[in-house]
């Protein structure tokens, strides 16, 4: 298939009012076809092996469903972890989306802490949003590491809502397996808005105790 077909099957099933309502969504310039998540995903499936369909012909940028397309089909077609990392460092500040930075994990391969560690390092102090979005995102996986209390002290307050957002969204999770230490960096932190954020996210999700609610929520006085 030819970029241009392509382009051509996502207006054929298209749909003008979830296009309407993705639009609202997604905090982002992107212009929207309008096509549901799941027939992205098997879009992605469809099209990973067809040589005729080169990413390099993308025109990415302008709408959201295309800009899914090209860095997911990228990463899918790439054979191992390191070169999904680079491509990712090379272009994933191209994002306009927190749709884009948070569907990605569903195409990568395996991912070591050292390898997400390094990855975060070099990423989550960028000028773009979505490349710093990225390094918290890919965090999500890790939250069972040991070492992964390593990265507190480097999220820090941000000013951009997207990026603080993914910030209190890993510290919620790495907060399952290591409570004490995102307690104490709570403790501790003088951002009152991604602190409130945090506890808002620990206490709506129900994979906390009671007693863990009632905790973290006395850090709000």
């Amino acid at each position: 298939m030819k970029y241009k077909e392509l382009v051509d099957e996502l207006n054929r099933i298209s749909d003008s009012k979830f296009a309407d309502f993705s639009k609202s969504l997604l905090n982002s310039d992107y212009k929207v076809i309008g096509v549901k998540s799941p027939v992205l995903r098997d879009l992605v499936k469809k099209y990973k092996n067809d040589e005729e369909l080169k990413t390099s012909d993308f025109k990415i940028g302008e709408y959201f469903e295309i800009d899914l397309l090209y860095f997911a089909l990228s990463l899918v077609r790439l054979n191992d972890i390191d070169k999904q990392l680079s491509f990712l460092k090379k272009n994933i500040k191209y994002a306009k989306s927190w749709a884009i930075t948070d569907s990605m994990s569903a195409y990568m391969k395996k991912i070591s802490f050292e390898q997400f560690y390094e990855f975060f390092l070099s990423t989550y102090n960028s000028k773009y949003t979505y490349e710093r979005r990225m390094a918290y995102v890919l965090g999500l996986k890790q939250y069972r590491e040991n070492r992964i209390t390593d990265i507190l002290p480097f999220i820090v307050h941000n000013e951009e809502y997207m990026v603080m957002m993914s910030e209190a969204w890993l510290l919620s999770v790495i907060a399952l397996k290591h409570e004490d230490a995102v307690y104490e960096y709570l403790k501790e932190c003088d951002d009152l808005v991604l602190k409130r954020k945090t506890i808002s996210k620990i206490c709506d999700s129900f994979r906390y105790s009671n007693e863990s609610k009632e905790k973290f929520k006395e850090l709000r006085k």
